[in-house]
């Protein structure tokens, strides 16, 4: 009984800091005018804005700050007339992206690098920690049958050749294969594969972002999310907390036939 309460108090205690968690969910875009430039982004929950940014990548050393909410702009003034500007942006607590843009070209502002804490899950509710306490050691949740593997499922390519940024693996297995009871990240990757495999094949919402080249997939009855680059490589894969989640992704609706990619 008392080791039961103990893991009933943990619980109560790590609650205030899985809520602290904030994800990107759309941008960084960019915009210019003679000697400045506009960074925006949005996040899923509402958070403080935070930039950093200098001419050299080890040297970010203006700062801006901005208020709480979930669409974030950060105006960068003062800058020089030619050369590369680095950033850093993501709220008080958190970096969620980096990346860099040349002065002048309103089109330039390169991929911004996620870092595992901008794919934080969504913490599961005080309900879901119970059960999963007060289940047995050893004892898993049965997936829905939507989610379980069929034998008859191909065989998924090798990782490299599935997943977005390879130096991102280990960090996402780390954080969401437990949502999926993977055992590795390459079983991680390939369950993330076989989830577009049924987007392909209809039956899971899907959505088309025209501005980062990105293909949101969701499956309401079993709250399995994933994002794929315009190459059909995954980006992440979990289960969001919020039932709301997938409403305010970014993108049109599409159909099996309209992914844009082979």
């Amino acid at each position: 009984m008392e080791a039961v309460f103990r893991r009933f108090a943990s619980f109560f205690l790590l609650l205030p800091i899985a809520a602290l968690a904030v994800e990107l969910i759309s941008g960084p875009t960019l915009t210019q005018q003679p000697g400045q430039a506009t960074l925006s982004w949005s996040t899923d929950t509402p958070c403080g804005s935070r930039l950093s940014y200098g001419t050299r990548v080890d040297r970010l050393e203006q700062k801006i700050s901005g208020p709480v909410t979930t669409t974030h702009t950060a105006v960068l003034t003062g800058l020089p007339s030619a050369g590369t500007i680095y950033y850093e942006l993501g709220s008080a607590r958190t970096k969620l992206a980096a990346g860099s843009f040349v002065i002048g070209q309103a089109t330039s502002v390169a991929p911004a690098a996620s870092t595992a804490a901008a794919e934080e899950k969504a913490p599961k509710s005080l309900l879901e920690r119970v059960v999963d306490a007060l289940r047995p050691q050893g004892e898993k949740p049965g997936l829905s049958p939507k989610a379980a593997p069929s034998s008859q499922a191909p065989r998924a390519p090798p990782t490299h050749a599935t997943w977005g940024r390879m130096e991102t693996l280990q960090d996402h297995f780390d954080r969401h294969g437990a949502d999926f009871h993977s055992k590795s990240p390459d079983e991680y990757a390939a369950q993330a594969w076989h989830f577009l495999q049924r987007a392909r094949a209809g039956g899971l919402l899907m959505k088309w972002d025209d501005a980062d080249g990105t293909l949101r997939v969701y499956d309401p009855a079993t709250r399995a999310f994933a994002a794929y680059t315009s190459h059909g490589k995954t980006k992440t894969y979990f289960r969001p907390n919020s039932p709301t989640y997938w409403q305010r992704q970014p993108g049109r609706s599409i159909q099996p036939a309209q992914i844009p990619f082979p």
